[in-house]
């Protein structure tokens, strides 16, 4: 079967950031399925600057193990401010198409989404190639936006709006990310049997308890016997940072260490909140490729995962959560609904409420009992490797794109 893939943050292990796509795709090609990628320049966290100039990166095509890889043009700077991010998408939704007329006609195509500009402009050549599409949504756009209080302009919010009713109408299928995610989208009128879930995997051959890792950052960073309080992850407003600089103000146990390890557009505002209060209980790390994620957790003593407390957010699952539990860390969750579900139920670790007193208390609370963290971690892997298993959910996504592949008649 030849399987095409759009995804404009495309990347393995050796970076930072989201790699569900690249699991995707070389799970595909292993099983013998012939697989294209068509993504942007650019990971989801900072990225190095091409010095290359922009017409001479148009379209590039390189190989990633046995997946063929298309790279096109976006604009690069979509840290700075949330204009470049929507300059960013807008360019990739230009140029992905090249990418994908240039491929061979694929038997279904597999769209991941947010952003949502580059699934619109590749349905369409979907529908004039007559290539049935799979639409999967990671985070329901424009709703998250606007409720983030990113997205104000009324003219965009209506186009982006018809964006998603024309993506959900004419896509073959959509497969959500969460099953909150799935339930907005059916309780807006999609029927049922269009709609399926199939949630993030945890590669558990890379993420699991790694004590003689963990060690090793400890030592690298002088962290000695100091309680460690980690965020690994994005650091964009979504992800409600201040939340947890908030909680280093109101710490007053000087063995207590928080440290964020990521990138992203909070990213220097952050920084500049932890020199101006001087924070000395904050350390603020650059992001790390995947492969080196489990050493970082490992050396924690407890993890946070924090979110905006916006009703949209009730039905996401942080991948970060997961990373967490697999590496049997416990966690400290200050997000209610989906997520705050799989924690209270695996009891791997502790819902509290966002707020920068609530968390101080749970954390303290957990950090004067060893005991009861370390039955959290391995409540929190147990449960990972029974429902979260990457396996399992890879050769789902391989037998929906065959479903839809040979359910769609020639076109």
């Amino acid at each position: 079967m030849k399987i095409a893939v759009v995804y404009q943050y495309y990347q393995g292990h050796s970076a930072p950031g989201h790699s569900l796509i690249y699991e995707y795709t070389q799970h595909l090609a292993e099983q013998g399925h012939q697989v294209t990628v068509i993504s942007g320049e650019t990971g989801y966290m900072r990225p190095d600057q091409s010095k290359r100039p922009w017409y001479k990166r148009l379209l590039r095509i390189e190989r990633d193990g046995l997946v063929k890889v298309i790279r096109t043009y976006t604009y690069s700077e979509l840290h700075r401010s949330y204009l470049g991010r929507l300059i960013s998408f807008i360019s990739f939704s230009l140029t992905a198409p090249i990418g994908l007329l240039r491929s061979d006609k694929p038997d279904v195509l597999l769209a991941s989404s947010p952003p949502i500009f580059p699934v619109f402009s590749i349905w369409l050549v979907c529908k004039l190639r007559r290539i049935p599409m799979v639409f999967e949504v990671r985070d329901l756009w424009p709703e998250s936006a606007v409720q983030m209080g990113i997205l104000r302009n009324r003219a965009l919010i209506a186009v982006m709006s018809w964006m998603e009713r024309v993506l959900y109408d004419q896509c073959d299928l959509v497969v959500a990310l969460t099953q909150g995610i799935h339930d907005d989208i059916e309780r807006r009128g999609w029927p049922a049997k269009k709609l399926k879930v199939i949630t993030c995997g945890v590669d558990l051959k890379m993420l699991f308890p790694d004590p003689c890792a963990g060690q090793k950052v400890r030592l690298e960073h002088g962290w000695g016997e100091r309680n460690v309080v980690l965020y690994l992850g994005a650091m964009g407003q979504a992800n409600n940072l201040d939340l947890i600089l908030d909680a280093a103000c109101r710490c007053e146990d000087d063995n207590v260490l928080f440290v964020l390890v990521g990138d992203g557009m909070q990213r220097l505002h952050l920084e500049a909140r932890v020199q101006a209060e001087c924070l000395a209980n904050v350390m603020i790390l650059p992001s790390v490729p995947k492969a080196m994620a489990r050493a970082y957790i490992s050396a924690a003593d407890i993890c946070l995962v924090t979110l905006l407390d916006i009703p949209l957010f009730r039905g996401a699952i942080p991948t970060k959560l997961l990373d967490y539990m697999a590496c049997e860390c416990p966690v400290l969750c200050g997000i209610s609904g989906e997520a705050a579900e799989i924690v209270s139920v695996s009891g791997a670790g502790v819902v509290f409420a966002p707020s920068a007193d609530r968390l101080v208390a749970a954390m303290m609370e957990l950090l004067a009992d060893p005991e009861r963290r370390r039955v959290m971690g391995e409540n929190g892997g147990r449960y990972v490797r029974a429902y979260f298993n990457a396996q399992v959910n890879r050769a789902r996504m391989a037998a929906t794109l065959a479903e839809v592949a040979n359910s769609v008649p020639s076109r």
